[in-house]
């Protein structure tokens, strides 16, 4: 899992920025498109110890809206880096690598209210909503193309957040590089945690929002607790510069991993990969 998403899950983040709207009388409440350009280095390429810490640029679509019946988020990354992929399994003989200049990474995550869909509120206290949660991890990068997580998602409102939720996941792993047996799909835990927390410093206004995945190991896919972050801090350039609020971003974004995608080094020099990846980014909603 690419997990500089925010995806990995900063659906809301963007939905909150929404400059579009619909009647009440549809199903489509909100929408929010942005596209972003990253820039950064120290990322792990995942092979051996001395091909680590390289850079890459990153372009980005994500789109999110709110619905009667929940809401919609995902996101296509583009990916240019130095950056060595890998296929297949060593199980079946079937593993390869091939160095590329660029690849892709996207996740589609529909949440469905159960609210909504039983008819029953089922707010209390801090509580908002109790959503059935989905996710599709597809990509070229990393060591399995293709995960799929279902769960579920708990909103909450917490003072002073534009919004936080929680959701938990299963994980069927596909294709992993690294399965310990042929014949079988990967199973694991996922906990994903994201929020948006707006601020102002006199007149300028800002935002940190972001993600943090904690996945629990999986003995099919042969891979160890990991945990996974992309937080994000922006200026809210737009209005500074321009009047227009909830548009333009300029900031930077801190992608950081303890065992990265829960693999280990195939030279078994150490336990994990780290990362602490520092990128420059822009943000344009639309």
């Amino acid at each position: 899992m690419n997990l500089k998403h925010l995806p990995h899950c900063l659906a809301l983040s963007a939905g909150l920025l929404a400059t579009q709207h619909a009647s009440a009388d549809d199903m489509l409440l909100w929408q929010n498109n942005s596209l972003s350009y990253l820039y950064g280095d120290n990322f792990q390429r995942l092979n051996f110890n001395d091909e680590e810490q390289r850079s890459q640029t990153t372009f980005t679509f994500e789109h999110a809206s709110g619905w009667a019946w929940g809401d919609v988020f995902y996101f296509l990354d583009y990916i240019r880096a130095d950056n060595t992929q890998s296929r297949g399994s060593f199980a079946n003989g079937t593993f390869e690598q091939h160095d590329k200049s660029s690849f892709y990474y996207m996740e589609f995550s529909p949440r469905v209210s159960l609210s909504w869909l039983t008819g029953q509120d089922l707010s209390v206290g801090p509580l908002k909503d109790v959503k059935a949660a989905f996710t599709l991890e597809k990509g070229e990068g990393g060591p399995g193309t293709e995960n799929y997580l279902y769960g579920i998602g708990l909103d909450w409102d917490v003072p002073g957040f534009a919004f936080l939720n929680t959701n938990l996941y299963r994980v069927k792993i596909n294709n992993h590089v690294f399965f310990a047996d042929q014949d079988s799909n990967g199973y694991t835990t996922q906990l994903t945690v994201a929020g948006a927390y707006p601020f102002a410093i006199g007149e300028q206004d800002f935002v940190v929002d972001g993600f943090v995945d904690w996945r629990a190991p999986s003995k099919e896919a042969n891979t160890q607790t990991s945990v996974g972050s992309s937080i994000q801090v922006k200026w809210d350039a737009g209005k500074a510069l321009f009047g227009e609020e909830r548009t333009l971003y300029v900031g930077t974004e801190v992608n950081m991993w303890h065992n990265k995608y829960g693999i280990k080094p195939i030279d078994g020099s150490t336990d994990g990969f780290d990362q602490t990846a520092v990128q420059a980014l822009v943000k344009y909603h639309f």
